[in-house]
């Protein structure tokens, strides 16, 4: 009897992770992309490329939003979802555990800012302050270590914190923080609500800094292959598009960005102005940067290899 219990339980968790990792179908046939976000403006590849989606299509893509990166990542790591726009470092510690999620593009290029209070007008005036970052494993970790790094500064010299996105704005404007770095559009909101400002762009930092990332589950890719093709032919159409109206902000952009994120015109004029679409493959020598980052400036975790991690979409159709 224990040994049919313990089979038993054995095939029941057999059965639901082969489930959880499986794509479901609409009652046409069509394949369903479950796809995980949070409600900011480095997402919006994945919004427009939703919004190019048609019936004519063989797959359809449902949008799950999550309040939080580990939620965001426990979904993505479980199956739950099949692809993600998420951190690029949280994807690379996860598949360094042996998940294996690759990053098929980046999410964009630059696009972070450091805000700080108003009364912050020089590197050596952070000396002592209390700085906030979303996550260790961050691009927005990096670019703090490397601002304070080029002005003779460590992190030693300052308090680091983790904080939630959406507590930043209200930390700073409370004065329990005197920074943060963190992704669009919440530097752009320290602006827009003037309790803060754009200390520096993170383009003057580390130019072409890669960030957040487009990942899809291999699972997902093995099982369908022209599916995850079509899907990113997509995604990198809706990079082109952002790029070709942001500047100003075309009306058709701006009503995608009203279905996914609550926010201003002005917040959402300030926050594209900062970021650039163009070209989202993910390229080596730009990875490699990454790389040498994350091992100088000590992040938890190592990181994967580009091989072992990144699988543009020339690597899946050669036509791209």
């Amino acid at each position: 009897m224990k040994k049919f219990l313990a089979l038993m339980l054995t095939m029941i968790i057999i059965i639901v992770v082969l489930t959880s990792c499986s794509s479901e179908s609409t009652n046409d046939g069509r394949t369903v992309i479950r796809i995980a976000y949070l409600p900011i403006t480095h997402a919006m590849p994945v919004f427009v490329a939703n919004d190019l989606v048609n019936d004519d299509d063989n797959f359809t893509v449902e949008l799950i939003r999550y309040g939080t990166w580990p939620e965001l990542m426990d979904a993505l790591n479980s199956g739950h979802v099949d692809g993600a726009s998420v951190l690029v470092q949280l994807a690379m510690a996860s598949n360094e555990r042996g998940i294996d999620i690759r990053a098929m593009a980046l999410g964009h290029r630059d696009g972070n800012i450091i805000a700080v209070a108003n009364y912050i007008d020089t590197v050596e005036d952070l000396r002592g302050r209390t700085i906030a970052i979303p996550s260790s494993l961050s691009t927005h970790n990096i670019l703090l270590n490397r601002l304070l790094l080029d002005n003779g500064m460590s992190v030693d010299d300052v308090e680091v914190i983790l904080l939630a996105p959406t507590e930043m704005v209200s930390a700073l404007a409370s004065g329990s923080i005197s920074a943060y770095v963190v992704a669009e559009p919440f530097g752009a909101r320290a602006v827009t609500t003037g309790v803060g400002k754009s200390f520096a762009e993170s383009h003057e930092i580390w130019e072409d800094s890669v960030c957040c990332a487009f990942v899809f589950s291999y699972n997902f890719i093995e099982n369908n292959r022209e599916v995850a093709i079509e899907f990113m032919r997509k995604y990198h159409a809706a990079g082109d598009l952002l790029e070709e109206n942001i500047n100003p902000i075309s009306d058709h952009i701006r009503e995608i960005a009203s279905r996914h994120l609550i926010i201003d015109d002005e917040t959402l004029d300030i926050s594209m102005q900062w970021i650039s679409f163009n070209s989202l493959d993910i390229r080596e020598q730009e990875y490699r940067e990454l790389y040498d980052y994350w091992l100088l400036f000590d992040l938890p975790q190592a990181p994967p290899q580009f091989d072992d991690f990144v699988l543009n979409l020339y690597s899946l159709d050669p036509i791209h």
